[in-house]
């Protein structure tokens, strides 16, 4: 069944600085919204863009160097942009952020359980289902429930 394909507004960024992006990326087949945590062990996402500007992929995750551990929270893909490696590049971006370390998953969907299983075999990583994550980061997410603003996004051309 389609999607609705009315664009989703790019969130936190100023409709002046989407424009310029678009402007000085006119051929980008993709683009990649960054958001940074607020906290050192905070919440970290990616929105990706079609070139319409429809909002097709979000990954969310968290990475405590303390305790040198990652969690992949969320991750979606619209189903027609599934199995072109944009959940592979997406997986990858998180992994820089926490290399060697030991990564744990929440709750798979059916796809997520055939996706996670490849990825580990790719990166070594783990990512255990329902593993078990740090303090640090439930402290964080509680933190960032109460409101702080967050940090400005950033866009990346690649990742």
């Amino acid at each position: 069944m389609p999607r609705d394909r009315s664009p989703i507004r790019v969130q936190r960024v100023s409709r002046l600085r989407w424009w310029w992006t678009r402007i000085t990326t006119p051929h980008a087949p993709l683009r990649f919204v960054y958001y940074p945590p607020a906290f050192s062990a905070g919440l970290r996402e990616i929105y990706v863009y079609d070139p319409g500007d429809y909002d097709i992929a979000r990954l969310v995750w968290q990475v405590c160097d303390a305790c040198r551990c990652g969690s992949i929270n969320k991750i979606s893909i619209d189903q027609e942009w599934q199995r072109q490696g944009l959940g592979r590049r997406l997986i990858h971006r998180a992994l820089r952020d926490g290399p060697a370390y030991a990564w744990v998953t929440s709750g798979q969907s059916p796809e997520a359980k055939k996706f996670f299983p490849i990825m580990s075999a790719e990166t070594g990583a783990a990512f255990t289902a329902h593993g078990r994550s740090c303090p640090h980061t439930k402290l964080d997410r509680n933190l960032a429930a109460e409101r702080i603003p967050p940090p400005r996004a950033v866009i990346e051309h690649d990742i």
